[in-house]
C-alpha cells in the first residue's frame, strides 16, 4: 500500500453500554449453569432476560 493511500473507517455507532450488576451467588451459579448447558455466554443469557422481562413488566401503582 502506497504511503499516501487512505482506507476509509466509519465512525462506530456505540449502542452496546457496560454496567455493573450486583447479584446473589445463587442466581449467579444458576446462570453459569445455564451458560455451561446451552453454550450461551453468561452476559447474552443475561441480556435474554433483561430483554424478557423489559418486555412484559406492567408497571402498578403502590397500595
Amino acid at each position: 500500500m502506497a504511503k499516501n493511500d487512505k482506507i476509509p473507517l466509519e465512525k462506530k455507532d456505540d449502542t452496546i453500554y457496560t454496567f455493573s450488576v450486583r447479584a446473589e451467588k445463587q442466581l449467579i451459579e444458576q446462570i453459569d449453569k445455564l451458560s455451561n448447558e446451552t453454550g450461551y455466554s453468561r452476559n447474552n443469557l443475561i441480556v435474554k432476560a433483561l430483554e424478557y422481562y423489559v418486555s412484559h413488566v406492567e408497571i402498578v401503582e403502590k397500595k
